[in-house]
């Protein structure tokens, strides 16, 4: 017996190809999803660009120190002796795992506050704050404040807009992956808005020439397209390292880390440490031993890698990884008021563990410090300041514009009721 079959005709597989008019539903929708957000965040950005002015003029009793009567302006408590009455001013259940060796004259000196264990229950106490200002002329406390509180008072006010901008004042770990998320949205969105401008036709930089105008004289609806199109083409390049650097910021390990050593090498040292199995429950030195143990290993550090030391920052005990930070102003820093470059010394026997070089490490560690100073105002002055003020201006203009042209458009093809 034969039997016959018939031949199935193959199925032709294509491959897919986004074709443009993908990339305006993916911008679209895109810049809807994330325009609140944008909105929140480049507003609450602009007030940030000024926090330590808007800070004294809100709260001067918290910011703003006053020697003690017949007491010069200079003449600051040391750092021990400050550390020590701050420590006694609060009492068994707050230890201060700080030495600020830069006071500012004039202005107060913050402290982190670093619960005490209770022994009733094993847990660190709630104290009910996390920053300690301390006058350091008398070592006498000015004020305390929980800096995540969500609170409109004065001297709460700028520590609630930064935790706005950072989280929208959401508990740490979603927050961070709420705003995590929208950064990595907003970069991609950069890449596919850009790509939307570019001409069809040719010849291609005369027929692209139009996207980087505004026509006033047009009507409204043409006025916000081309706002919206113009000033994302200017401000192209600033809208991507605001978009990347939030990046760093909130996703650093899970995205931004592993995509960027990929084009530049980092080193880890700062972070690589791992916590100790207990926390050390007191310093394994005093804190003068720790300071001049912290001292020596910066000069080596600084022979070897031929920093110039400019002042002393501070010495913190970090008692989770059994470490002392010890950060200092150097030629390598790129703030010129606040030391930020730092060593990692063992806590029992003062050996280097690792470092933090805001310049001149290696490449990956110094383009992310640059990106994040840009986004924090911390180089190039008042002028810069007041760039990324107008630039978070510029953000919400866009965010608004865009949502704008999307109203337009829907209500374009909706049919018309008669």
């Amino acid at each position: 017996m034969v039997t016959t079959t018939e031949a199935r005709p193959r199925r032709a597989w294509k491959l897919w190809h986004p074709t443009r008019q993908t990339f305006v539903l993916l911008h679209r929708w895109t810049g809807l999803a994330i325009a609140f957000f944008l909105i929140v965040a480049s507003l609450t950005g602009t007030l940030l660009a000024f926090e330590d002015e808007i800070e004294v003029w809100l709260a001067p009793h918290l910011h703003v120190a006053q020697p003690a009567p017949g007491q010069a302006a200079d003449a600051m408590l040391d750092p021990y002796t400050m550390r020590e009455r701050v420590e006694q001013a609060l009492g068994p259940k707050v230890r201060i795992s700080q030495l600020m060796l830069h006071p500012q004259p004039g202005r107060t000196l913050s402290f982190m506050a670093d619960p005490a264990t209770d022994p009733a229950t094993g847990r660190p106490f709630k104290l009910g704050y996390n920053e300690i200002l301390v006058n350091p002329y008398t070592g006498a406390v000015q004020g305390v404040r929980d800096r995540e509180k969500i609170s409109l008072r004065p001297e709460d006010f700028m520590p609630f807009m930064f935790n706005v901008h950072h989280s929208m004042a959401l508990p740490r770990v979603p927050g961070a992956l709420l705003m995590g998320i929208v950064s990595v949205l907003w970069t991609l969105d950069c890449f596919v808005g850009a790509y939307l401008t570019w001409p069809r036709g040719r010849p291609f930089w005369s027929k692209w020439k139009p996207a980087w105008m505004v026509k006033w004289q047009a009507g409204v609806y043409r006025v916000n397209l081309d706002l919206h199109r113009a000033f994302g083409l200017w401000c192209w390049l600033i809208l991507l390292l605001f978009a990347w650097s939030s990046v760093m910021f909130n996703l650093r390990d899970q995205i931004y880390q592993p995509v960027m050593t990929r084009l530049l090498p980092f080193d880890n040292s700062w972070r690589a440490q791992p916590p100790l199995r207990e926390p050390l429950a007191a310093p394994p030195m005093s804190w003068p031993e720790a300071h001049a143990a912290a001292r020596r290993a910066m000069q080596a550090f600084a022979a070897e890698r031929g920093l110039r030391i400019d002042f002393e920052e501070r010495l913190s005990f970090d008692r989770r990884r059994g470490l002392y930070g010890y950060m200092v102003h150097s030629s390598a820093d790129l703030r010129s008021n606040v030391g930020n470059t730092g060593i990692l010394i063992d806590a029992r026997s003062g050996q280097l563990r690792g470092h933090w070089l805001p310049t001149g490490d290696l490449s990956g560690n110094s383009f992310s410090n640059w990106i994040g100073a840009l986004h924090m105002g911390h180089v190039f002055g008042l002028p810069w300041r007041i760039f990324i003020t107008c630039m978070g201006l510029v953000i919400t203009m866009l965010s608004v514009t865009g949502i704008v042209v999307w109203w337009k458009k829907r209500r374009a093809r909706q049919p018309r009721k008669h």
